[in-house]
């Protein structure tokens, strides 16, 4: 990746390596939840005279990507260097994952379904796919219960898949950039063997579109370019450079260029990441760009990093996870339907509610689910 070169020259970053909290980083967990709101509720769609506005928001879905490579970051940082091949340990790591995400998750997809059945439009094989989170392996049920929650299925997968990719790095039996072209060998010999029983399969991994879009084979290169910065930092790789914010500065402008290429190709597809280029920049060279933003954030003093470190943003950003779960569906409708049909208020109430449920309900079962942490072994390198 292009950022190997930029990461290898002037002086060398001295931060203590393997910081356990990134304030920064909790701050873009918030800007990539509002990134996909705007892309869901476009403020710019129906004005003519705002097109170019509206066809640039519409490519926003930009911020799934940025938890995905966010992701594979902070698991690599906090567990490649536990020895997750003993069960014990392995079963604390899947018991911290299960904490993080799924009660809310559950809590919320109920309260989905028991609206869907109200209304007349409940589907068991639907709920249970949902609440297994395996709804997003079926083109035709990825959108069941919480739409947006598709993403939840592939970060499950990552989860599952990164203690096996830790091992096989420490083993040196696959090297870090090998593993994702594995991986969507596997995703394409699943294509070919399932689509042409896509009726039977109800769409199990039915197209190489869906597979590209909405699995974990075709989107882990978005894990992986995380995994790689985070080896970077913990082997104190990354550089300083004389010119201030260039990581930043670099990262921001090719995630603009992505989003803007997107807008140029989109043509007859709904969205640019549709077509056969927009796949490409999406998946592979948005995480690059994504890659040095987040590389100068760690680096750089500049005001970026100042603004997503900010109290505000700190408490956002831990809310961030639950206003994502509820920022389309259920609980947006039901705020539509009985305060405001504006978006700007929505968004505001939204936030409150997300605040008020991280707070209340989050946080608490997330601790109470936890396990004690456990000592790390040394490092090792992914190289």
């Amino acid at each position: 990746m292009s950022a190997s070169l930029l990461l290898t020259q002037s002086g060398a970053f001295s931060a203590p390596i393997r910081q356990r909290y990134l304030p920064a980083f909790t701050g873009v967990r918030a800007m990539a939840a509002y990134l996909v709101f705007l892309h869901h509720f476009n403020p710019f769609l129906g004005n003519a005279a705002l097109v170019p506005f509206s066809a640039l928001v519409s490519e926003f879905h930009i911020g799934v990507p940025v938890f995905f490579v966010l992701s594979g970051f902070l698991i690599t940082l906090r567990y490649s260097t536990h020895d997750l091949t003993q069960p014990s340990q392995w079963l604390r790591y899947m018991r911290n994952r299960f904490a993080r995400i799924y009660p809310i998750y559950f809590l919320l997809t109920l309260l989905t379904y028991l609206a869907f059945w109200k209304q007349g439009t409940f589907f068991l094989r639907d709920i249970v796919l949902s609440l297994s989170l395996t709804h997003s392996f079926f083109d035709g049920s990825k959108y069941a219960g919480i739409a947006q929650a598709w993403s939840l299925t592939v970060e499950e997968c990552f989860y599952l898949t990164a203690p096996l990719a830790f091992w096989l790095l420490r083993r040196r039996v696959v090297l870090l950039w090998w593993q994702p072209f594995v991986l969507l060998a596997v995703g394409i010999c699943l294509v070919l063997a399932c689509a042409p029983h896509y009726s039977r399969f109800t769409g199990f991994f039915g197209s190489f579109g869906f597979m590209l879009l909405f699995t974990f084979p075709g989107r882990c290169f978005e894990f992986y370019a995380g995994m790689q910065l985070a080896f970077w930092y913990q082997q104190g790789r990354l550089r300083r450079y004389r010119i201030r914010g260039l990581l930043t500065a670099t990262g921001l402008a090719v995630i603009v260029a992505v989003v803007c290429a997107m807008v140029v190709i989109k043509g007859g597809y709904t969205y640019g990441q549709e077509h056969p280029l927009g796949v490409a920049l999406n998946n592979v060279v948005l995480p690059g760009g994504i890659l040095l933003l987040f590389a100068g954030l760690l680096t750089e003093d500049t005001w970026v990093k100042r603004l997503l470190s900010t109290p505000l943003l700190q408490v956002l950003g831990k809310s961030s996870y639950v206003f994502y779960l509820i920022h389309m569906g259920v609980m947006h409708d039901w705020l539509a339907n009985n305060f405001t049909a504006n978006n700007l208020v929505l968004f505001i109430l939204l936030n409150a509610v997300a605040v008020a449920l991280h707070y209340g309900l989050e946080e608490p079962l997330n601790r109470w689910l936890r396990p004690r942490p456990v000592l790390p072994l040394p490092k090792f390198s992914a190289s």
